[in-house]
């Protein structure tokens, strides 16, 4: 009993981290989803520039600025994205601003990987140093708490912004009724600026806390190794609620965590794919909306 026990919270611990980390990219999605009904596929690009302005800016600033720059660096690439791609484009078909989220991922990729002479993975430093605790039996590191921390602290910031403040209230009206919106005076480019930046600064987050948990990253591992999965956790929690991907990714997070421990790889190879593939044809069957979503 005691191994199954073991089996069991080994997952959920360990999952909560790395589904945490994935749910903050989830939100940004879903963010920029409810406002323009466009999904970013850039995202991932916002994670890795993140942990990039986090590497370098060590070298010359003490590492609690570095890690505000590599927040700043996402913010500002959501940001910039919004102005000189999403904003001219906005008359355009839906598909048109999706294709060209896709350029932009196809654009910094190259960029990185000029930038690093090769596809070489780069060190990450970790934000919180001391031994590893235990919780049910399973060891804990002070990085797998922080992001959960991280990832209760956004949470709470983002209920209380879209609740209790004017502009928050503005950004979901902009999103459910932009044209009484505008007649009441609120410019929805700043609101469009608003939902990007925030999207690019969870991404930019992503990538200074999730780095440390494998101790590396390389050139487009945002979109390579976090995309997929930000998107099948918003997904799985509705593409139209923010509560909905900060669940999704958690329980994303956990049930990749659990197939890896329960399915021998030799065998079965894949198998957390596997697991979250199924985990969202079933939800799709049942709940086409998702788990926590509803039309915005």
């Amino acid at each position: 009993m005691q191994g199954v026990g073991f089996v069991i919270a080994r997952p959920i611990v360990q999952g909560l981290a790395s589904g945490a980390a994935v749910g903050l990219v989830a939100v940004g999605l879903v963010l920029v989803y409810k406002s323009s009904r466009v999904f970013n596929f850039a995202a991932g690009e916002f994670v890795t520039l993140g942990a990039f302005g986090t590497y370098l800016a060590d070298f010359w600033l003490p590492f609690g600025l570095a890690v505000i720059v590599g927040i700043a660096t996402g913010a500002i690439a959501g940001l910039l994205t919004e102005r000189l791609v999403v904003r001219p484009l906005s008359s355009r078909p839906k598909v048109t601003i999706l294709v060209a989220t896709v350029a932009i991922a196809f654009a910094i990729i190259p960029i990185e990987i000029i930038r690093s002479s090769k596809t070489q993975a780069f060190p990450a430093r970790p934000i919180v140093h001391g031994n590893a605790f235990q919780i049910f039996r399973v060891f804990v590191s002070w990085q797998q708490l922080i992001i959960v921390l991280a990832l209760v602290v956004v949470g709470a910031g983002l209920a209380y912004f879209f609740n209790r403040t004017d502009l928050g209230l503005a950004t979901l009206a902009s999103s459910q009724e932009p044209t009484a919106t505008r007649l009441m005076g609120i410019r929805l480019n700043r609101i469009s600026m608003l939902v990007w930046g925030m999207a690019g600064a969870l991404g930019g987050l992503a990538g200074v806390l999730l780095p440390p948990l494998n101790l590396n990253f390389f050139a487009g591992f945002g979109t390579t190794d976090v995309l997929i999965a930000a998107f099948t956790a918003a997904v799985l929690g509705g593409m139209t609620s923010v509560p909905g991907a900060f669940v999704g990714g958690v329980l994303l997070g956990i049930v990749q965590a659990g197939a890896l421990a329960n399915v021998n790889s030799n065998k079965f190879p894949g198998a957390p794919s596997v697991a979250v593939l199924a985990v969202l044809v079933i939800v799709l069957v049942v709940r086409p909306t998702g788990l926590l979503g509803k039309e915005a």
